[in-house]
């Protein structure tokens, strides 16, 4: 199974823009053949997940940005994954560099988020990535290992089967920068190895791994003929949903084997 995620952070503001956009992505998905082996996730923010509940064409699944790690309490401004269940939500990105940056989100909220999403069975996709300055200290490995072992080390080897871990080097966000082939496989290799004393070699092998930062339709393709990714993460291409079939039939049509 591959992946395409739409991030659609705070780019959408309006009930109308978001109704638009349903529109659009329906008229899109018309237009292509029903792909079985692209999982699409639309992720829109927070106020918008009952429309998009009901207006989410077939084809789509619905996706949170963002989740608290308790299910109920005196948590101001946070949502219960409890309440992202009810709203039908199947997936939420965790610890996105975003969420890191300009909320000062630790690797242990991280992993209680994580928790959290599992335990209301919505599926993890965990964000992990270097700064600028990690990566010109030569850190970029370290601190990618750091963040996927806090963000896995309270999940049981059953619940690892329903994570999904995302690559996004934060230096990439936005940026129309985006990391060498070899460079996203020596991360794979990484984080494929940095689990190894926590599961097995085929828990390990089937973990699905995604990029995102600055990708588009144009270096997509580039991008999935590395090596052991399942799919990927978008931000602004996630607005366009024509752009966003162009990427998904690259899914489709990559021929290249998971890495084992």
């Amino acid at each position: 199974m591959r992946y395409l995620v739409a991030n659609l952070k705070m780019k959408l503001v309006s009930e109308q823009e978001h109704a638009e956009y349903c529109v659009a992505l329906g008229e899109a998905l018309k237009g292509v053949k029903k792909k079985k082996d692209v999982r699409l996730v639309v992720c829109p923010s927070f106020p918008f997940l009952g429309d998009f509940k009901k207006k989410l064409p077939k084809g789509a699944m619905l996706g949170a940005q963002d989740v608290h790690w308790e299910e109920v309490g005196a948590y101001t401004g946070g949502v219960s994954p409890r309440s992202l269940a009810d709203f039908g939500v199947s997936f939420c990105l965790v610890g996105h560099s975003e969420r890191r940056e300009f909320f000062a989100e630790t690797d242990e909220m991280v992993a209680k988020k994580v928790s959290a999403c599992l335990r209301n069975a919505i599926q993890p996709v965990i964000c992990i990535g270097e700064t600028e300055a990690e990566r010109a200290e030569g850190k970029t490995l370290a601190v990618l290992r750091r963040q996927v072992q806090a963000a896995c080390g309270g999940v049981s080897r059953e619940e690892f089967k329903r994570v999904i871990i995302a690559y996004e080097p934060r230096w990439a966000i936005g940026s129309d920068r985006t990391p060498s082939s070899d460079e996203i496989l020596e991360v794979i290799i990484s984080i494929r190895r940095s689990l190894v004393e926590s599961f097995d070699r085929h828990e390990i092998d089937a973990l699905p791994i995604l990029y995102g930062g600055s990708v588009s339709a144009d270096r997509a393709r580039d991008i999935l003929h590395t090596s052991g990714l399942s799919g990927v993460l978008v931000g602004r291409e996630g607005l366009l949903p024509k752009e966003l079939m162009k990427i998904a039939d690259m899914l489709s049509d990559n021929s290249v084997k998971e890495l084992l």
